[in-house]
């Protein structure tokens, strides 16, 4: 058995990846913080589930793009949480994790639900400072500002900006998630309309 993934992700994530790939050069970290990934909501993780499993459990019928609406960005304590955008948990998200943790007949574990990682920044980085770091420089470049409905990203390159507020996810994946994160692979893609 490996260790699976079910989360939400869009096409547009390529934006939120351009904020991690600008800072991966703040660092001088080499570690094992900052590994490459897809930005994502990660909906339920199992290491005990084929995915199969995981597959069935997610809706076949209902499904809409779902709206991802940031609140703010904030500093956890592990690794998966390191630097993150805490997203207003709608019915649509809330009820779809429901959905899946019922199938599975499985209490929720997803710490922080809902929320897209930044970056990943091991442990030892994190008690030199890192995380709060990373976090600093986002607004001491300007890449984050408030708004009224939480918080908005410039995902801009150099000079352009491109703030985003929100996007809407049109996939749910099913993530192979053993070994090291750079290595993790899609499995499967359920389009959400």
């Amino acid at each position: 058995m490996g260790k699976w993934s079910i989360s939400v992700a869009c096409t547009i994530r390529r934006g939120l990846r351009k904020i991690a790939e600008n800072y991966d050069q703040f660092s001088k970290s080499v570690s094992g913080s900052y590994p490459k990934f897809e930005p994502h909501v990660t909906l339920a993780t199992f290491s005990t589930l084929d995915p199969q499993q995981l597959r069935e459990s997610i809706p076949k019928s209902g499904l809409s793009d779902l709206r991802i609406q940031f609140k703010s960005v904030d500093i956890g304590t592990h690794f998966f949480r390191s630097v993150y955008i805490a997203v207003e948990p709608s019915s649509a998200l809330t009820a779809l994790h429901t959905h899946i943790h019922q199938a599975l007949n499985m209490e929720p574990r997803t710490p922080s639900f809902p929320h897209i990682s930044l970056c990943y920044i091991v442990d030892d980085d994190a008690a030199r400072g890192e995380r709060q770091a990373w976090r600093d420089q986002l607004e001491a470049t300007g890449r984050i500002r408030s708004s009224d409905n939480g918080v908005e990203l410039n995902c801009g390159i150099n000079v352009d900006e491109d703030w985003m507020a929100c996007f809407l996810a049109h996939e749910i994946w099913l993530v192979n998630c053993v070994g090291p994160v750079e290595e993790w692979s899609i499995l499967d893609r359920v389009l959400l309309n």
